[in-house]
């Protein structure tokens, strides 16, 4: 969280509209779960489902239990729906934390490159092909 709550209240009493004052704050804003967060970013970028499944290469069925909680959710299918979701790295950030697993670690060398494809907006096949490279566990 970057802001203060003072500061997020005065902020709001500028702001437009809760939808837009929710989209300038991703980072400030709780969510409540894992789904929520992911019906938030599906809405604010525009996505299908599917192509998110899809993108995060996560069968649908399996997808929809993890996110609405039924099913648990590993630290790597969570990254997995990170890429599929075209999260940036703080939106990341917060789905691995929300989703009750360990955020990318900047010490960790397997993170690193996963870092990296995220910042530079990879897909996750290149994210993958980038870990193999290196030695690491592929994410899918």
């Amino acid at each position: 969280m970057k802001k203060t709550t003072d500061e997020l209240l005065k902020e709001m009493q500028t702001s437009q509209n809760a939808e837009r004052f929710i989209k300038d704050n991703p980072e400030d804003i709780i969510f409540n779960g894992m789904e929520e967060l992911f019906d938030y970013h599906i809405k604010t970028k525009g996505l299908k489902k599917g192509d998110v499944y899809d993108g995060a290469m996560i069968d649908r069925s399996f997808g929809r239990q993890i996110i609405n909680g039924t099913r648990g959710a590993t630290r790597d299918k969570v990254i997995q729906f990170c890429f599929g979701l075209k999260l940036d790295l703080a939106e990341a950030q917060q789905l691995l934390k929300i989703s009750g697993n360990r955020e990318l670690y900047v010490r960790d060398p397997r993170d690193i490159i996963i870092i990296f494809a995220i910042k530079e907006r990879k897909s996750l096949v290149e994210a993958n092909l980038d870990l193999e490279k290196h030695g690491f566990t592929v994410l899918a």
